[in-house]
């Protein structure tokens, strides 16, 4: 499935505003780090941890204007709105 991943403050790593990911349906924020650092190879160790299933601090994900803390247990559908922000842009 295609998830669309919108960010912001990120422009130090990639100019891009948004990022289309295939994923596979029932798709997990880890899953999510993961696909983004093999996208965005910038992203790795700045934006999402070494290990690519975390974000590192300062940054946030936000999913249908909710901001996630804890990444167990949350299952992705292709209709959520999906931002990765920097948390000093806002949030």
């Amino acid at each position: 499935m295609k998830y669309t991943v919108e960010m912001f403050g990120l422009s130090p790593f990639t100019e891009e505003n948004a990022v289309d990911l295939e994923l596979n349906d029932g798709a997990t924020l880890p899953d999510l780090f993961r696909a983004l650092a093999d996208k965005i190879s910038a992203f790795k160790g700045r934006v999402i941890e070494a290990g690519q299933d975390r974000l590192v601090e300062n940054y946030g994900i936000y999913i249908n204007g909710q901001f996630v803390s804890d990444y167990e247990g949350i299952r992705l559908r292709q209709t959520d709105r999906i931002v990765l922000i920097l948390l000093a842009v806002g949030g």
